[in-house]
């Protein structure tokens, strides 16, 4: 209102704004003619699902809508126009309503990108055996049409790779993601032809990614007599998924299993790599994979059909050897004895690994040997080992057993034949070892040195250590070498000899100033003699002579005075302790 009168009248609408947060970061990708990728970051609180709508920007009556559940992040947005740019909204849905839209676009493409097939390798499953092999395949929206032509050529590769026929392989598929369904049952196809081409039809379902119920599904609607299962075949379950379920799957994988079914889990991209080791059988490295995007299904195509082929083929009803005895262990090896089966075999399959995890080695021996030998092992590691009754392609139950092998043998060491300057050191040789490495140095030297080492060859078992100090204390070690490993390094000490000293030191013709010093020369190359004499009262006084010499005179002695005589033997290592003797000089 003003002075003059009233302005005229505007009228408006708006809504208040949501008390719930909405989701955030919201992307779009993989744009084709028809669809496109709409990915976003879930929402803070308790959201029960998320409702996506979407509409040729400028046109909102062409509005498409879909709602999918808490743990999903990502849909494929289909049956687009192409070269139009789409207005999407995500919408977090709670109890009490719904979050702001976040708000993105993206423009479909004028033509589409051509999906590679995953090329055939030319595998076969040579096999006799029966087997039903149920595949459960996530149709849900986070996939899109294209990628699921990805996925059917991976169905194509794992099928062709079988015998199937009612007496060997059948293979059916079941289709999930709200409501699981069949699209086809075990006995609904006799031979690969007519499997193929219902895999090349096989129709994108969409929606939700409820994986626990699917489980159950099959478990109550594939694996059963009706529909076609056998009763001696071998029951295999395969999942692929591309996101994390929004229902439990523990107990409706261990239902499966518990009834014998054997689960194999690929996932991609958005798939729950704990989820998919939960679900599949152990173990982990043989039944689940995981891949960043739908073109790796090429790389994993071929071990998850070597794989599948190995639990088709399964242990048959053959006699499986007996008796296995593991001895002669050492700590890099193994060997393995069994006694063979009653009836004939074509060869033996032996498999091992160590307890605590790690890579399953497997070689074949020959039906003529009975034993055989695990080299390049780990030391003091505890192995399971399991020997198998081969013929063609069927394998028997397997013999199993468990051995530790020895930890790296520790080296016996003995010091002897200790000089001043020399001393040997002799060890027990160690069993396949390379060489040795000695290092020695010494402990009370007056001054610090390094340590010196050296190599030997496996043949060598005693050194003579030289160049030694004498009367000096040594630290030696030995340490064996096999291969890539050394043993625990063993340490003994010993001290070298005093070099020797002049002996039979006699103190002859005393006078009042006088006296002669005589004695036995000392043995080894002596360079010269040192005669040192003292008072208790006066400093050390010497006296050098010559090697070829062994005895002089002390002059200028003071009378009536004890006299401490020492003579000691100079070498070119240095000087020998001395040999010593008092005498009092007369009136």
């Amino acid at each position: 209102m003003y002075k003059t009168g009233e302005g005229k009248l505007r009228q408006g609408s708006g809504t208040t704004a949501s008390r719930f947060k909405s989701p955030r970061n919201l992307k779009t990708s993989d744009p084709t003619m028809s669809s496109f990728r709409v990915t976003w970051e879930p929402a803070p609180g308790e959201v029960k699902g998320y409702k996506v709508t979407f509409h040729p920007t400028g046109d909102d009556r062409r509005l498409g809508e879909l709602v999918v559940g808490p743990y999903d992040n990502t849909v494929v947005l289909e049956e687009l126009r192409a070269g139009t740019t789409y207005k999407v909204n995500v919408f977090g849905m709670f109890d009490g309503g719904e979050s702001s839209p976040l708000v993105g676009q993206e423009m479909t493409t004028l033509s589409d990108t051509t999906v590679m097939p995953i090329l055939s390798s030319g595998m076969e499953c040579i096999t006799r055996a029966e087997a039903d092999i149920v595949l459960l395949v996530d149709g849900s929206w986070s996939i899109g049409r294209a990628n699921f032509r990805t996925v059917r050529s991976f169905i194509s590769r794992i099928v062709e790779v079988f015998e199937i026929g009612p007496k060997r392989v059948q293979i059916a598929l079941a289709q999930y993601s709200g409501d699981p369904r069949t699209e086809w049952q075990l006995n609904a196809h006799r031979d690969k032809k007519s499997l193929l081409q219902a895999v090349a039809n096989l129709p994108y379902k969409g929606g939700n990614t409820l994986t626990g119920m699917a489980l159950n599904f099959i478990r109550q609607q594939s694996f059963r007599t009706q529909a076609g299962m056998r009763p001696r075949a071998r029951k295999i379950g395969v999942l692929i998924t591309d996101g994390k379920s929004q229902d439990d799957v523990e107990a409706p994988s261990k239902k499966l299993k518990d009834e014998g079914v054997e689960l194999f889990a690929v996932g991609i991209k958005n798939a729950d790599e704990d989820e998919l080791k939960m679900i599949a059988t152990d173990p982990d490295d043989t039944h689940a994979y995981n891949v960043a995007d739908f073109e790796s299904l090429s790389k994993i195509v071929d071990d998850l059909t070597i794989n599948l082929c190995n639990s088709v083929k399964g242990p048959g009803d053959l006699e499986a050897p007996s008796n296995l005895v593991i001895s002669e262990r050492t700590h890099r090896s193994l060997r393995v004895s069994w006694t063979p089966p009653s009836d004939s075999v074509d060869r033996y399959k032996v498999e091992y690994y160590p307890v605590s995890g790690g890579k399953r080695q497997e070689f074949y021996v020959s039906r003529l040997e009975s034993s055989t030998v695990l080299k390049d092992l780990k030391p003091e590691t505890e192995y399971v080992v399991n020997v198998y009754s081969v013929v063609e392609d069927e394998y028997s139950e397997p013999l199993k057993g468990t051995e530790k092998t020895l930890p790296v043998p520790v080296v016996s060491m003995n010091i002897y034949d200790v000089s001043p300057t020399t001393m040997h050191v002799q060890w027990q040789p160690v069993g396949g070892a390379t060489g040795y490495t000695l290092s020695y140095e010494p402990i009370n030297a007056t001054e610090p040195r390094k340590p010196k080492e050296m190599r030997v060859e496996p043949t060598v078992n005693d050194v003579q250590l030289t160049d030694l100090f004498p009367n000096t204390e040594y630290a030696v070690t030995v340490q064996a070498a096999l291969h890539d490993l050394t043993s625990e390094p063993v340490t003994a000490r010993e001290v070298t000899l005093p070099l020797p000293k002049p002996r039979d030191l006699r103190l002859r013709d005393v006078t009042h100033s006088t006296m002669n010093v005589l004695w036995e020369p000392a043995p080894g190359k002596v360079r010269k003699y040192i005669v040192r004499y003292k008072t208790p009262e006066d400093d050390v006084k010497e006296v050098e002579v010559d090697r070829s010499r062994t005895s002089t005179p002390l002059k200028d002695l003071f009378s009536q005075t004890l006299y401490t005589v020492g003579v000691s033997a100079v070498y070119d290592e240095g000087e020998s302790p001395p040999m010593t003797a008092q005498e009092t000089t007369r009136k």
